[in-house]
């Protein structure tokens, strides 16, 4: 006769074998490298959006410049002569450097230059071709790539 009472031998392997098989699944999804170099890709690609929005809202040229220089960097700024680069005395709209603080676990590995994506008034890219912007972890054991394609938008 079976008590009414806990659990067999058996079932309790059983259950545990379970949760092990659904823990080792789980374990490299939990991984802080591999969470934050996810998250500065999605910033990175809000970052793009952005440019081309605020080159519309303020009626100016604005750039983003991917500085891969160090851990690497990106910065949205208001290209007020147009020239396509950043000039000293530009406004800086924001700027993001990894390598350091919530950032420390990312950098930057390509482009392998400094690259500017320039969006015009309407909110144009300018004589860009598109490129590819890949994030990594520190060790270089997890990387993401983004792709910007010639009309400014991340694939």
């Amino acid at each position: 006769m079976r008590s009414p009472y806990g659990l067999s031998l058996i079932e309790l392997v059983v259950i545990l074998a379970v949760l092990g098989v659904l823990l080792a699944l789980g374990a490299p999804r939990l991984n802080p490298d591999r969470q934050a170099v996810n998250q500065a890709a999605r910033g990175l690609a809000e970052q793009v959006v952005r440019a081309r929005l605020e080159a519309i809202r303020q009626n100016a040229f604005v750039g983003l410049l991917l500085d891969p220089a160090g851990a690497g960097r990106y910065l949205v700024f208001v290209d007020e002569n147009a020239n396509g680069a950043r000039d000293a005395g530009e406004r800086v709209i924001q700027e993001v450097r990894f390598g350091q603080g919530e950032w420390a676990r990312v950098r930057l590995t390509a482009p392998q230059s400094p690259l500017v994506l320039l969006f015009d008034p309407r909110g144009v890219p300018q004589s860009f071709a598109g490129t590819t912007v890949t994030l990594a972890n520190r060790a270089g054991t997890y990387t993401r790539t983004l792709e910007i394609s010639p009309q400014g938008r991340v694939l």
